[in-house]
């Protein structure tokens, strides 16, 4: 069984239980966040039980430790992946100043995770007549309210834009204003293990080619 690490000092029992729980609904089921810490308080506390659910930065902590516990050299080639995918729909989003953000930009993806990107741009109409235009089947769902996007739109990255043996990943872009990419990241991670891009918290074009650059020469 997956236990929690001893990194995060100061924190009780439960808590870094509940962490370690939902760390291993994320990667193994696919669960958010919400739903992962959700279902982790029922395991560890029992169903209808209260309390304090553990941070978002614990679960990821946990997580990263899981992956590299059980992932290994597989979970690397998944990450070059979907780094590869995601730079690949950058190019081919090029005009709307794309970043890359997430679990696949810091590390924490797994097979289930989709790609996310923010488009700077101050018309989402636009994205979404270039898409039409090129022919590429989208949804547009409900932003994020905090997340200051004008809309979401959720696509399966077409295959001639890469080319993958399995399933080609889903993705997320977010549409931002042009000035959006003026503010700080939300998410910028402080695990000193990972690179300075991989904790940026956002990447454009040129920082996801170095991160993959850098991967390809380990």
């Amino acid at each position: 069984m997956f236990r929690p690490g001893s990194e995060a000092e100061g924190r009780d029992e439960l808590t870094l239980e509940m962490a370690a729980a939902a760390a291993r609904l994320i990667a193994e089921d696919g669960c958010d966040y919400a739903t992962a810490k959700r279902k982790a308080a029922e395991l560890v506390l029992g169903s209808g039980a209260r309390g304090r659910w553990p941070e978002n930065d614990l679960v990821e902590t946990e997580l990263r430790r899981y992956l590299r516990t059980f992932g290994g050299p597989a979970h690397a080639a998944l990450l070059a992946e979907l780094r590869g995918a995601a730079l690949a729909l950058m190019e081919y989003l090029a005009a709307f100043n794309p970043h890359l953000v997430g679990a696949v930009l810091n590390g924490t993806a797994t097979e289930h995770s989709a790609l996310h990107l923010h488009l700077f741009t101050d018309s989402a109409k636009d994205v979404e007549m270039f898409l039409l235009n090129e022919g590429v089947r989208f949804a547009v769902e409900e932003a994020d309210e905090a997340s200051g996007a004008l809309e979401c739109i959720r696509l399966r990255v077409p295959r001639r834009v890469f080319r993958a043996a399995g399933a080609a990943p889903q993705a997320v872009l977010s549409v931002l204003p042009t000035d959006a990419v003026r503010v700080a990241a939300r998410f910028r991670s402080s695990d000193e293990t990972l690179s300075p891009i991989e904790r940026s918290g956002r990447a454009g074009i040129a920082a996801v080619r170095a991160l993959l650059a850098a991967a390809d020469g380990q």
